[in-house]
């Protein structure tokens, strides 16, 4: 049995590459000692890329805390062989920006339709876009939609910094801060700054059902252009 990997995406979210020794070796999936592959759990689909240069495509956790790579075809390697990783970066940070955004606005919805309007489940974000379902009993409001967003788009444009961190006391459970929210719990990646994540827009989805509705936020077409060189300088710290 495959001991527990270690996550260096929790350690830095902005790593791209890394150097792991395999673990474990099944068909088409690879364990490794650590990695900087995000499983997919926690509403956040996993990360994707490369080991020694064969396609990862998709990343799962397993219950005996070790994480697997599903890889596009066997890797031909062996149990304690060093191999070179690398993420799809591209999509990763649109990912942690998007996941980011997806908590200002779980508290602007609290603020703009009150208390009583919540997430229906842990929701789904990848590259594209963020997928919430709320809980509503009646018609949302467009124009208390768009006053969310603009609110979502004030704190982001505040460069409002954002804290994650592992807490002992929670049996080492993922924590999210920012000012002047209360603590989420949440295991993702997310980025250290609101103002990285751009500016957002929040639109009205396909109805999940009675008594729910779909909010979804996608990134401004502006913020979809390459990593900025301050955002580069941050990755490679």
């Amino acid at each position: 049995m495959a001991e527990n990997t270690k996550r260096l995406y929790w350690e830095n979210p902005y790593r791209r590459e890394f150097e792991a020794s395999v673990q474990a070796l099944s068909r088409n999936e690879v364990v490794l000692d650590q990695t900087c592959f995000y499983p997919r759990g926690g509403g956040q689909t996993s990360d994707t890329g490369t080991i020694d240069s064969v396609r990862v495509i998709e990343v799962i956790l397993k219950e005996d805390g070790s994480i697997a790579h599903i890889m596009e075809k066997p890797l031909t390697k062996k149990v304690g062989d060093k191999v070179h990783c690398e993420i799809d970066w591209e999509k990763r940070y649109r990912t942690m920006k998007l996941h980011s955004a997806s908590h200002l606005l779980y508290y602007v919805m609290q603020e703009v339709f009150g208390r009583e309007v919540k997430p229906a489940s842990s929701g789904l974000v990848d590259e594209k876009k963020d997928r919430t379902d709320y809980l509503f009993d009646t018609s949302i409001d467009q124009g208390k939609l768009k006053e969310a967003e603009r609110r979502v788009n004030a704190i982001i444009k505040d460069a409002r910094e954002i804290k994650t961190w592992s807490d002992l006391n929670q049996s080492g459970k993922r924590m999210w801060k920012l000012e002047p929210f209360p603590i989420m719990m949440c295991g993702g990646t997310h980025v250290k700054n609101t103002k990285e994540i751009g500016q957002v827009e929040v639109s009205r989805g396909k109805k999940p059902g009675r008594g729910k509705e779909r909010i979804e936020i996608t990134l401004k077409e502006q913020t979809n252009a390459i990593t900025t060189t301050v955002e580069k300088t941050r990755i490679q710290t």
